[in-house]
């Protein structure tokens, strides 16, 4: 038997009961487990609660262990079980966006797919510039998010069938961002699978050679300026080459772009040399 004298009185000190429903407001997940666990009681009344609820915690048994095979995964030790002495993302972008560093490049490239966290922390990442950018932080200093490989990250649902949550906070940047100051730009090889509603948020286009017909028509939906004709040179583009697609452009441009100084490594595996030896 436990009084819920403590719990009201806390709930109504200062703004507790208003931040218990924040979402946005920082918890500890690793100690969900235990509060599960204490909420699977019995109710005694307005007065106190009573003892364990063992049925209703066997109810709960199943989502124990999900939380916490996410919690003690190996790939997601460092968002959960993290070293203290190692900077918080959440830091490095305060700290970026307070300083007059023009360039942050986040790789996700060792996050791993496993419980879709790098959808799950790009997906973060978005929400958070979002939230800043509501804030009117990016007035007087905007900012240009540009996200790499996008249709890895629009467009995604996370959970089960019974239950999902769609991934939206690059799509809502698109969508509302520019009136903060916060502006996207979008790169991927498959823009079939980027969604219209982002495609027709975007007000300037470079579109390299695409030979996909469902991909030459997403794309031709989204630029009013561009017509049968012109779209149908877009699978003879060369290596380098690209269409200039916008707003500020009353016809569709051909450039040829540099090549960079320090080039990517981008290259197939040598198959024929390595088969050679």
């Amino acid at each position: 038997k436990q009084p819920k004298t403590d719990y009201r009185r806390s709930m109504n000190t200062g703004n507790n009961s208003k931040l218990v429903d924040n979402p946005s407001q920082p918890f500890d997940i690793t100690k969900l487990i235990p509060q599960i666990v204490q909420e699977c009681c019995f109710d005694n009344g307005e007065d106190s609660w009573g003892n364990a609820a063992t049925q209703d915690l066997s109810y709960c048994s199943s989502l124990l262990t999900r939380i916490q095979a996410v919690t003690y995964a190996s790939s997601l030790k460092a968002v959960f079980h993290g070293d203290e002495n190692v900077a918080k993302l959440g830091d490095i972008l305060e700290g970026f966006l307070s300083s007059n560093k023009r360039v942050l490049r986040l790789c996700l490239s060792d996050v791993s797919y496993e419980f879709f966290a790098r959808e799950i922390l790009a997906n973060v990442i978005g929400r958070k510039l979002l939230t800043l950018a509501r804030l009117e932080k990016f007035r007087e200093k905007p900012l240009l998010v540009i996200v790499d490989e996008a249709h890895n990250f629009l467009g995604k649902r996370v959970g089960s069938e019974d239950h999902s949550i769609k991934l939206d906070a690059f799509e809502m940047i698109a969508k509302e961002g520019r009136k903060y100051g916060l502006n996207i730009c979008l790169t991927t090889q498959r823009p079939r699978d980027i969604t219209e509603g982002v495609l027709s948020q975007i007000g300037t286009l470079l579109v390299h050679r695409l030979t996909n017909d469902r991909d030459r028509d997403v794309v031709e939906r989204a630029c009013g300026e561009i017509d049968k004709s012109a779209a149908s040179f877009l699978p003879s583009l060369k290596q380098g080459e690209v269409a200039l697609v916008g707003v500020d452009f009353p016809i569709p441009m051909t450039i040829q772009i540099a090549q960079p100084t320090y080039p990517p490594e981008s290259d197939s595996p040598g198959y024929r040399n390595v088969w050679k030896k």
